[in-house]
């Protein structure tokens, strides 16, 4: 009988090993699941804040730059010119 109660104690002792380390290895892979929920989250979040991404335009624009002024570039010809002048040609 008391081989009996000993095999009963082992037997109950690498069951509740077993549930503990199932609970355990569940709670690691919910955490890493939270983990990457998290920094996904947070990636959109500042690229939205950085206004780097714009979900409300169709078209593929960049929200908060403006485009290029013509008024504000110089003259191709001139430049043209300037850049040959400096290679010597």
């Amino acid at each position: 009988m008391r081989w009996f109660k000993v095999g009963a104690f082992v037997l109950g002792v690498m069951i509740a090993f077993l549930i503990v380390s199932s609970v355990i290895g569940l709670l690691v892979e919910a955490a890493i699941a939270l983990l990457v929920v998290a920094v996904i989250v947070l990636a959109v979040k500042v690229a939205v804040s950085r206004k780097q991404v714009s979900w409300k335009r169709s078209q593929r624009e960049v929200r908060g730059r403006s485009p290029l002024r013509r008024d504000n570039t110089p003259d191709v010809e001139d430049e043209l010119g300037r850049l040959k002048g400096d290679m010597g040609g």
